[in-house]
């Protein structure tokens, strides 16, 4: 599935590779979802080459060059989302996640 994320955006992105680590940055939720841009902005400089950000109590944000691969996108974190819940709940995050 890491396959079907890009690094970075525009005409320089590529596909990830399965040697590579995905880094999703993670930002604290506010009430109003005007309030997040200024954390937004902050992530996506700090994470050039991310095109996603999980808001904490929210969901995520993905974005993508087509609304084709964004929706690729979206269906690839759902499943690596889904598989890093159940590595934590079997205790076995260390082994197949970078701790951070």
């Amino acid at each position: 599935m890491l396959k079907g994320i890009l690094k970075g955006y525009g005409p320089n992105a590529r596909a990830l590779k399965n040697t590579e680590t995905l880094v999703v940055p993670i930002i604290d939720n506010t009430e109003k979802e005007i309030d997040l841009t200024r954390s937004m902005a902050e992530a996506m400089e700090k994470y050039p080459d991310a095109n996603a950000v999980l808001v904490r109590g929210h969901g995520v944000y993905i974005w993508g060059p087509t609304w084709e691969k964004c929706k690729m996108q979206t269906e690839c974190y759902d499943y690596l989302f889904e598989m890093a819940v159940k590595l934590e709940q079997l205790g076995l995050r260390k082994q197949f996640i970078g701790v951070q």
